[in-house]
């Protein structure tokens, strides 16, 4: 059975969607109504004027001369209101947008109580601003997170399905693959992730291989692993055996190093590097008549569509495509609530406060670096409890942050 699309064709849009947006935008095309001949013939008609005798120019130009000011003076009169009327309405304007503002008192006779009154006042208002404005950022992420578990729910969003073409509900993430949960609540990665797992689900039978977008340089492998458990855990894959491999170390062995892999998964980091022809061969080999394992891709957007362009051959064993690369610093804050919680630790709202600092020393949507850096603040937790006499409790805190 083909599949209706492919990870290449996602890709291929993905780099139409791209390019469209970095075009500049072209001035949109006005009609050229030039009136420049009119206004030529003006000149024309005022020396023609001289020419023509006319009874008594004199009185005539004096009789101009006379309404000019006349006329001026009577449009200035017309003008003059409506010019006064602006500043006025445009001071209703800024008085209704504007906040009101605390009147200073006089410098020359301010006393201190009347200093220290002012000062209150100004920090009062500057607080109950700042808490208006963390009240209304907390109302978009409730109202955010009710859309999107609005949209995962069964029967909720609709979605392709990569396989028949068909439109299916979204779904959730299976009880058994644990592992992907904590990517559903990331808004741009979410869908793509619900997608491709419960098609699978659906179409075992269908090639298993994923294609994992990162941007250049970026750690994907640990979205690969999370994958590869999951399969495991929900019977898609005989073997739990994870081999990871970089593109050069791969086009240096022989398809011999990977025959104890069968019946499990082969994470390539930065796929895009390997020797067509070497990736060729692993593709060959990993079809179920062969070894049967899972290839898990991962790289960046560029190499990989220069891969699957030139090998069209295997363009139809991969069939799902994960696009990470635009996590920003609120889908990670949401990664590491679900990978906390996945590692059966709690934490308060202070910890992850502290780690958006921690983010900011790292690459945006970097997942790799992060979730080893949070193995880390678990391991310092651990140790923290342990000289403290505490067990089982796995309560991060704020000091367990570096």
């Amino acid at each position: 059975m083909k599949p209706f699309h492919n990870a290449y064709e996602a890709i291929k849009r993905l780099l139409a969607n791209i390019f469209k947006k970095g075009e500049p935008e072209k001035p949109a095309a006005q009609p050229v109504v030039e009136k420049e001949p009119e206004k030529k013939e003006e000149p024309a008609a005022q020396v023609k004027e001289p020419v023509t005798p006319v009874k008594k120019p004199e009185k005539k130009t004096e009789q101009k001369i006379e309404m000019k000011p006349k006329q001026e003076t009577a449009q200035k009169q017309e003008t003059a209101p409506k010019q006064a009327a602006a500043p006025e309405e445009k001071q209703q304007a800024k008085k209704k947008t504007q906040k009101p503002k605390v009147k200073a008192p006089d410098a020359d006779y301010v006393s201190k109580s009347e200093q220290a009154a002012y000062d209150e006042e100004v920090k009062r208002r500057l607080e109950r601003a700042a808490k208006r404005e963390r009240e209304e950022k907390k109302a978009e992420q409730r109202a955010a997170r009710r859309e999107m578990e609005a949209q995962n729910s069964v029967g909720g969003k609709k979605v392709v399905d990569p396989v028949t073409g068909e439109e299916v509900p979204l779904g959730t993430i299976p009880a058994e693959a644990v592992y992907l949960k904590k990517y559903s609540r990331i808004p741009t990665t979410s869908d793509a992730v619900l997608t491709a797992i419960n098609s699978i689900v659906r179409h075992p039978d269908m090639s298993k291989n994923i294609v994992i977008l990162g941007r250049n340089g970026f750690g994907t492998v640990k979205v690969g692993e999370d994958f590869a458990r999951s399969f495991y855990a929900m019977g898609l894959v005989t073997s739990d055996k994870i081999a990871k491999i970089r593109a050069k170390q791969l086009n240096k062995i022989g398809l011999e190093k990977l025959q104890g892999l069968k019946g499990g998964c082969l994470i390539i980091e930065n796929a895009g590097l390997v020797q067509p022809e070497k990736l060729v061969e692993v593709i060959r080999n990993s079809l179920p008549m062969e070894n049967d394992y899972v290839v898990i891709l991962t790289g960046e957007i560029d190499s990989l569509a220069n891969f699957f362009e030139d090998n069209p051959e295997i363009v139809d064993q991969f069939i799902y495509l994960v696009d990470i690369h635009k996590i920003a610093e609120r889908g990670m804050i949401a990664l590491a609530r679900g990978y906390i919680k996945e590692k059966n630790y709690t934490a308060d709202k202070p910890v992850y406060e502290k780690l958006k600092g921690a983010l900011a020393g790292m690459e945006e949507g970097n997942i790799d670096r992060f979730l080893e850096y949070l193995d880390n603040v678990m391991a310092k937790c651990d140790d923290r409890e342990k000289s403290d006499g505490i067990t089982g409790k796995k309560e991060i805190l704020t000091q367990d942050i570096a």
